[in-house]
């Protein structure tokens, strides 16, 4: 499994279909995976390292520190900057034992967050990530 290296700048939203707004627990940056905290309602990264972490509920959309309140998409499309060339069209796109981080494989809890998808905005499609949580 290798983590997939996003930065938070090249995150943009396409069309998000469904999306969570809460505050969040802990400073967060575009592009991580985040969960809902159980405890408190706040959005906390989320990982796959155990079944009650690997509870997905979005991708952040934008940076928020500890308390702000943050949105994250659900289901839509997102653009991560060049962060899924490596991975084929249709590739199922992952949560990572690593805390807020997408893989191109299963952590220790498979969770698929989404499949890459073609954007053609130009000749050669750009690789998105269509949300599916």
């Amino acid at each position: 499994m290798a983590d997939i290296s996003i930065t938070a700048t090249a995150v943009k939203p396409v069309q998000i279909f469904e999306r969570i707004t809460a505050p969040a627990a802990e400073a967060l940056t575009a592009g991580q995976a985040v969960r809902l905290d159980t405890s408190t309602g706040k959005l906390t990264k989320a990982n796959a390292s155990a079944a009650g972490e690997a509870r997905v509920r979005g991708i952040v959309l934008q940076r928020a520190a500890a308390g702000e309140t943050v949105t994250a998409g659900v289901l839509g499309l997102v653009d991560l900057g060049n962060a899924l060339v490596a991975l084929d069209y249709d590739a199922d796109v992952y949560l990572s034992d690593t805390d807020g981080t997408l893989a191109d494989a299963h952590g220790t809890v498979t969770k698929i967050v989404g499949t890459v998808e073609p954007a053609f905005g130009a000749t050669t499609a750009d690789k998105i990530l269509r949300l599916n949580l």
